[in-house]
C-alpha cells in the first residue's frame, strides 16, 4: 500500500501543474476579456463624443497593459483626420506619460505629438518635441523638423541643425533644403557671403549654382557667372532653360561665341529641345541653315515636340516670303497653345505651374520644380 501511494505522488503532482496551468490560462483568457471590454467602453465613449468619460477608460485600459499602444497609435491618427486635433493631442500626451513604454514607442508618439501640434499651429511644441528626438539622435525627426523650419523660413536655425547634427543628414533631399536654406538666409538676410556655403553641404544642388551666377552676372561678371551656369548645365542638363539665355548672353559679351557652341555641342545629344534649338541657332548664324533644318527634323522625328515644331517652321518660313505668309498664322496658333501649358512640373508629385518654385508649393520638395519635359515641354 505504501509502495502504492509513492507511485501515485508523481501523478497527484503532474495533475496539480496541469490543473494550475489551466487556471493560470483562464486567469489571463478572463483578464484579457476585461481589457478588450474596457477598451471598446472607452472606443465608445470618444466615437460617441464624450471625451472625458473615454479618455478616462483609456488611461485605466493604458495603466492595465502597454500592449496597446499601437491601437491609441490609430485611434489618434484617425481623430487627427477627422480635424479632432485635441483629442489625438491627448492620446499622444497620455502614452508619452506612461512609464512602461519602449523606446520606439516613445519616439512614435513624440513624433505624432509634434505633428498633432504643427496642425494645430503650435510650432513652438512641434519644435520642441522634434529636438528632443534629434538629441537622442533619432533620423525620423529630421525631415519634420526641416519642414518647419522652412515653413516658418527661419534658415539659420536649419543651417545650425546642419552643423551640429551633420551626420544625421543622410538623406539627399535634406542636404538640397540646407543648401537652399543658406541660398534663402543670403537673400533675405543681403549676405551673399553665405551663398558659396550652399557648396559644401555634401550633396550637389541647382540652386547656389543658379543664385551664384546670377550674382556674377549682376555685377557684370561674365567670367563668373559662365563659370557657375556651365557648371550647372552639365549636372543637371534638364535644368538648363533656367538659364541658357542668359549664358548664351554672358559668352555673347565675352566675345566667346564659340565656347559656347562647343558646350552645346558636348550637351546636343543628351540635351533637350531647348538646347537642340540654341545649337540650330548658331548653325544659322553659321550660314549652315539647310544643316540646322537637317538636324531639327531629325530631332523631331526621334522625340516630337510642340516647341521644335515651332522653331522648325520658323526656320522655313526664312526662305521663302509666300510659304512665310503661310506659315505665320499656324506659328501664332502653336504659340496661344503653348502659351496654355505650364512650363514647370514637380518632380516629386507633378504638381504643375506657368511659375518657377525652388520649393514645390504642393509636396514641399526643394528643387523637385523643374521645366518640363516631353510633347510640350522644353
Amino acid at each position: 500500500m505504501l509502495e502504492l501511494l509513492f507511485l501515485l505522488l508523481p501523478v497527484a503532482a503532474g495533475y496539480g501543474w496541469i490543473m494550475g496551468k489551466n487556471s493560470a490560462k483562464n486567469q489571463a483568457h478572463i483578464h484579457s476579456r476585461k481589457i478588450t471590454a474596457e477598451y471598446s467602453k472607452g472606443l465608445k465613449f470618444l466615437l460617441d463624443r464624450e471625451d472625458d468619460q473615454g479618455l478616462e477608460h483609456l488611461i485605466q485600459l493604458l495603466e492595465v497593459s502597454a500592449d496597446s499602444v499601437e491601437h491609441y497609435l490609430t485611434l489618434a491618427t484617425l481623430f487627427r483626420r477627422r480635424g479632432e486635433l485635441d483629442r489625438a493631442i491627448k492620446i499622444h500626451e497620455l502614452l508619452l506619460e506612461h512609464p512602461n513604454l519602449n523606446e520606439d514607442q516613445l519616439t512614435d508618439s513624440r513624433l505624432e505629438l509634434a505633428q498633432d501640434y504643427i496642425l494645430a499651429g503650435l510650432l513652438d511644441s512641434a519644435e520642441e518635441h522634434l529636438l528632443i528626438l534629434i538629441k537622442q539622435k533619432r533620423k525620423q525627426a529630421l525631415e519634420p523638423l526641416i519642414a518647419l523650419y522652412s515653413q516658418t523660413r527661419e534658415w539659420q536655425k536649419g543651417i545650425a541643425l546642419h552643423h551640429r547634427y551633420s551626420h544625421l543628414f543622410i538623406n539627399r533631399q535634406q542636404k538640397i533644403a540646407i543648401a537652399n536654406f543658406y541660398c534663402e538666409a543670403a537673400l533675405s538676410e543681403n549676405k551673399p557671403e553665405l551663398m558659396p556655403q550652399a557648396l559644401g553641404v555634401g550633396e550637389p544642388s541647382i540652386r547656389p549654382l543658379y543664385e551664384l551666377g546670377h550674382l556674377a552676372f549682376k555685377r557684370e561678371d561674365y567670367v563668373q557667372a559662365i563659370h557657375y551656369w556651365r557648371d550647372l548645365i552639365l549636372q543637371f542638363t534638364s535644368c538648363s532653360p533656367l538659364v541658357l539665355e542668359q549664358l548664351s548672353v554672358s559668352y555673347r559679351h565675352l566675345h566667346l561665341e564659340h565656347q559656347f557652341e562647343h558646350v552645346l555641342s558636348e550637351l546636343v545629344e543628351s540635351g533637350g529641345i531647348g538646347i537642340k534649338i540654341h545649337y540650330s541657332q548658331y548653325l544659322v548664324q553659321d550660314g549652315k541653315r539647310k544643316e540646322a533644318v537637317e538636324f531639327i527634323t531629325k530631332s523631331l522625328k526621334k522625340q516630337p515636340n510642340i516647341r521644335g515644331f515651332r522653331f522648325l517652321l520658323q526656320l522655313l518660313a526664312g526662305q521663302n516670303e509666300q510659304l512665310d505668309e503661310a506659315l505665320n498664322p499656324i506659328d501664332k496658333l502653336i504659340q496661344s497653345y503653348i502659351d496654355t501649358k505650364a512650363e514647370y512640373q514637380c518632380q516629386h508629385c507633378g504638381f504643375q505651374s506657368h511659375s518657377h518654385y525652388w520649393l514645390c508649393p504642393s509636396c514641399r520638395h526643394w528643387e523637385s520644380m523643374q521645366p518640363s519635359r516631353g510633347l510640350d515641354g522644353f
